[in-house]
């Protein structure tokens, strides 16, 4: 689980905090509070220069905890002092070592709980935790180390409510509580929750790398992937992204077959489930079950499903769903159906600006690509249709490198080297320098180079990556994504609207 206080002694200045990143599976702090601390491990962080724009969701979000912040659950059999003779002896060695002061006492029996978190001991953990907090039940490190203990034991409830008293009363604990709580959310299937408070840390800290990783990663998991796309093309700019997440951004809106159980991104509800059922060949599947929810669907799900009818050519069904849907929040599955009725409607200039819209919330839509292809060709522009043709072929070689990178073949350094290739053809080099990153890790891992040949080629592509963020070449170029087309191409969807 990520940790979000720090096990530094001294105080770091604000933005030193937020690019540490804990080693072990707990870390407390000894003389402070971090503000934040790191994502995963093993893993550098570097400061970030510009942050996607946050759009905080406005329903409101009512939290819903447990009043019981000591007691209750499984530990509730648990005694004032320690379960079992060791930890009752432990805690009579610390009583003696103690100065005589509450204050002490407590900062020994918190350390004594890091010690034994840090042994494995859990239960011997959350004894001494819960005498701390007795003793100093107003300390915030107490406080903060207490809730930690309540968290792994899987009483989110509590341990939610805890910090968010802590952070009412003190304002210093506000955003690493709102880091660690969102953690606890998503554990307990709070996922609305968890997103609006990773967005509210990112809201005053946009630069939390973090947060981008866990926020990226929520939305991946709930079938919002070009979304976290947003967070994982940020984060790209700095080689932030492993081998998983590089991979995420090779298929930006649907899935990769067979990715259910072989990523850390498994499916966490009913979007991200349809879309892997449908990466598995199950279109029909996903229809039936979008359908059968009804009003229930999301807006993204009910884009989904116009998207599978249009690709049965079922439009009147299409024209029914696409009629409700609100567009500024459809994404690439509501502009491709869009774009598929208007070409069934004789609306060629129409299609062809939905399906450029299709095609810059996702250069990765291969589908999208030859529809505007087929279109292009109606709409009497051969060369351009052949380009954006040539285009899908070279998008479609990436993705079907990305399925093939995994398991068993995740470190072919062949096929790293040719994906990085592809993508620096598509104009999108910083996931290229990525995959070379990641390739030249697997080179050393197979004796293929030395460290110190692995360490210069390093340095090399972080100065490419540095000068390419520098002359801002590293965002999505809409021209060349569009192989040629301009702004112009869009004022069709503008014009149907304004009618």
């Amino acid at each position: 689980m990520t940790k979000w206080i720090s096990s530094i002694s001294g105080r770091l200045e604000r933005h030193e905090l937020y690019r540490m990143r804990s080693p072990h599976a707990f870390v407390a702090s000894v003389a402070c509070f971090a503000m934040l601390t790191g994502c995963q491990r093993q893993e550098t962080e570097l400061q970030p220069v510009d942050a996607p724009a946050q759009s905080i969701p406005s329903q409101s979000l009512q939290q819903q905890t447990q009043p019981n912040a000591e007691g209750g659950s499984e530990d509730s059999s648990a005694s004032d002092g320690e379960p079992g003779d060791a930890g009752g002896s432990s805690n009579q060695g610390l009583q003696k070592t103690a100065a005589g002061t509450a204050q002490r006492s407590a900062d020994q029996l918190r350390e004594a709980a890091l010690q034994a978190l840090g042994q494995g001991q859990e239960d011997l953990a959350f004894a001494y935790a819960r005498q701390a907090i007795r003793i100093e039940p107003e300390n915030p490190q107490v406080v903060f180390l207490y809730a930690m203990v309540l968290g792994d034991r899987h009483r989110y409830a509590e341990a939610i409510q805890l910090l968010q008293e802590l952070s009412a009363r003190e304002p210093s604990t506000r955003l690493p509580a709102l880091g660690q709580t969102a953690e606890w959310m998503v554990e307990s299937g709070r996922y609305g929750e968890a997103e609006l408070q990773f967005r509210n840390v990112l809201q005053e800290v946009p630069d939390a790398f973090m947060v981008h990783h866990r926020l990226g990663q929520l939305l991946l998991q709930t079938g919002r992937r070009t979304e976290a796309a947003l967070h994982f093309d940020f984060l790209s700019q700095f080689g932030e992204l492993d081998h998983e997440e590089l991979r995420s951004l090779l298929i930006r809106t649907q899935a990769f077959p067979g990715d259910d159980g072989m990523t850390r991104f498994d499916p966490l509800n009913n979007l991200a489930m349809c879309r892997q059922e449908l990466a598995d060949g199950k279109a029909a599947q996903v229809v039936k079950v979008i359908v059968a929810a009804g009003d229930a669907n999301s807006v993204a799900e009910q884009a989904l499903l116009a998207r599978l009818l249009a690709e049965q050519k079922e439009f009147d069904d299409v024209r029914n769903w696409i009629e409700n849907l609100e567009m500024s929040k459809a994404g690439a599955d509501g502009w491709y159906a869009k774009g598929c009725l208007a070409l069934n409607d004789a609306e060629p200039d129409v299609a062809v600006a939905c399906f450029c819209q299709t095609l810059l919330l996702d250069q990765t839509d291969v589908d999208a690509y030859r529809m505007l292809s087929r279109t292009l060709e109606l709409t009497g522009k051969p060369q351009v249709a052949k380009a954006v043709a040539v285009r899908a072929g070279l998008v479609e070689e990436t993705r079907r490198l990305g399925t093939e990178i995994v398991g068993e073949q995740a470190k072919d350094l062949e096929l790293i080297q040719r994906l990085a290739q592809s993508l620096m053809k598509l104009n999108r080099p910083m996931e290229a320098l990525g995959w070379q990153t990641i390739g030249l890790v697997h080179a050393v891992e197979a004796a293929a180079i030395t460290e110190t040949q692995a360490q210069t080629t390093f340095e090399t592509i972080g100065r490419q990556r540095e000068q390419l963020v520098n002359s801002g070449r590293h965002r999505l170029n809409p021209e060349f994504v569009l192989c040629g087309l301009g702004a112009e191409v869009l004022d069709p969807i503008a014009k149907k609207s304004a009618d």
